[in-house]
Parts: C-alpha cells; sequence; structure tokens
C-alpha cells in the first residue's frame, strides 16, 4: 500500500528509515542487503504483482526523465511534473497504439504511485518521485543516469522547471 506519510514533527519508529521533503516524512523498512521476495513476504510486505512488470519500468523511467531535472544531484526529492508530460516521454519509447499506450502507462502511474516509487496528485495533473526513490544506494544510480540519458527528451520547458 506504499509507504505512510506522517508530519515531520512526528517521532520515527525503531527500525524504519525515513525521507522527507520538508512538509512529510515518509516511513519505509530498512531491509538487508539482499532481501529477497521470499523474505519480504515472511514479513507480510510482498511485492504488489504486476501484470506488466517491464511496462512499469519504462513509465517509471519515463517519470524519472521527466522528474529528476538534475542528474548530477540524487533523485529524491525530484521535480513534479505534468502527467502528459511523462505520458510523452513513455509514448517516445514504445510502438503500437499510441492511445493504448497511453493508457496502460496511466494505470502504471497509479500502481507505481501505490507503492510508493511515484507520488501522483490526480487532482493537480502531475507526478514526482515517490520516498522509494530516496533508498537508492549513490553507486547504483551512475548506470541509472546513462539510461535516463538516452531516453526521448522530456516536452520542452519540463527540464526548465517552467
Amino acid at each position: 500500500m506504499g509507504a505512510p506519510a506522517q508530519p515531520v514533527s512526528e517521532p520515527v519508529p525503531a527500525g524504519l528509515t525515513t525521507a522527507s521533503d520538508g512538509e512529510r516524512l515518509w516511513l519505509l523498512p530498512a531491509w538487508p542487503d539482499g532481501a529477497t521476495p521470499a523474505l519480504l513476504e515472511e514479513y507480510d510486505t510482498a511485492p504488489m504483482p504486476m501484470d506488466r512488470s517491464g511496462q512499469a519500468r519504462r513509465v517509471l523511467a519515463a517519470a524519472l526523465r521527466c522528474c529528476w531535472t538534475r542528474l548530477d544531484d540524487a533523485p529524491w526529492p525530484g521535480e513534479a511534473v505534468p502527467v502528459p508530460a511523462v505520458l510523452e516521454v513513455y509514448g517516445g519509447m514504445s510502438r503500437g497504439d499510441a492511445e493504448l499506450a497511453r493508457r496502460w502507462a496511466t494505470g502504471e502511474l497509479r500502481r507505481l504511485s501505490d507503492t510508493g516509487w511515484l507520488l501522483l496528485d490526480e487532482s493537480a495533473g502531475v507526478v514526482r518521485p515517490g520516498p522509494r526513490v530516496a533508498l537508492w544506494h549513490d553507486d547504483a544510480l551512475g548506470p541509472l543516469r546513462d539510461l535516463l540519458r538516452r531516453l526521448p527528451e522530456p516536452p520542452q520547458g519540463v527540464l526548465a522547471g517552467e
């Protein structure tokens, strides 16, 4: 169900790590390196099953391409960008029926938001990186930066914060 958020002023329970955007604090489990899906399932925190995991990864990459505006910095907390900008980048990565791809990508945005990978505000029509992105280790970011640089450019004005 994603990461629970609380005000920054609230105490943090032991055994959790946090990600903050200045206003809210998300509580995230502190799993040891190498935790397998079996261990997560044992603690009743099995990952949400994804019917189209490859598509979910591409939608996450498209969102990061738009929201992670300064690739030399950390991806968290990132920038909020219009959902259509993410869908346009995703459309540039996919083949086939563009309208069908947009509908699937919209569903994936919601699932990625439900699991804490993205923060989707449907009423405002914006998305930004979720608190789980804050847990990525610095040494894993280099290959991700290289990948994102190869993706289609976000629509004009998104990287400039307009």
